[in-house]
């Protein structure tokens, strides 16, 4: 006959199965905020670095047609692109050229700090209006620098840190 003392445990109790649910709670929850924070932060490296690549692009067609083409911020959908246009009035993010950069998520936002000359590039000596553009995003801002020789890079706005971008 077997008595309650001879009998083994099979299984977890109530406490310990609560226990073990609380922790996993805990460390979830913590995972899911470093996630967020991640993907934020490559989504802003990755915008900050399209921005440059377009700014390239349009410093190589300026140089090679030797034209002027200046950057000018506009609004289409609720949502801000850069664009080449001839003066502020033209600048339309509904351009079917290759010439608009949109921000890869919708909430990052984009601001243009600018010479008197207005910035962009101009194909005589492959010159540049000096500027930056900022672009704004949920874990920081990264400027793009273009200095008058026509030399572009990015730095990081703030306190935040990104991989491979230095400090402004």
């Amino acid at each position: 006959m077997n008595t309650i003392s001879e009998m083994k445990q099979c299984g977890l109790t109530l406490i310990e199965l609560l226990l073990v649910m609380a922790i996993t709670a805990i460390l979830a929850t913590g995972g899911v905020h470093g996630w967020q924070g991640y993907r934020q932060r490559a989504a802003l490296a990755q915008s900050s670095s399209e921005l440059l690549a377009f700014m390239a692009r349009i410093q190589q067609a300026a140089h090679w047609r030797n034209e002027t083409f200046l950057l000018h911020i506009a609004q289409g959908g609720g949502r801000s692109c850069l664009t080449v246009a001839g003066s502020p009035a033209e600048a339309n993010c509904a351009s079917l050229g290759g010439s608009v950069y949109w921000p890869v998520e919708e909430n990052m936002t984009l601001a243009l700090y600018q010479s008197e000359i207005g910035l962009g590039f101009y194909g005589l000596r492959n010159t540049a209006g000096a500027g930056h553009v900022v672009i704004k995003g949920a874990a920081g801002s990264v400027r793009v620098v273009l200095s008058a020789t026509g030399r572009l890079r990015r730095c990081l706005e703030g306190d935040n840190s990104l991989g491979g971008i230095p400090r402004c």
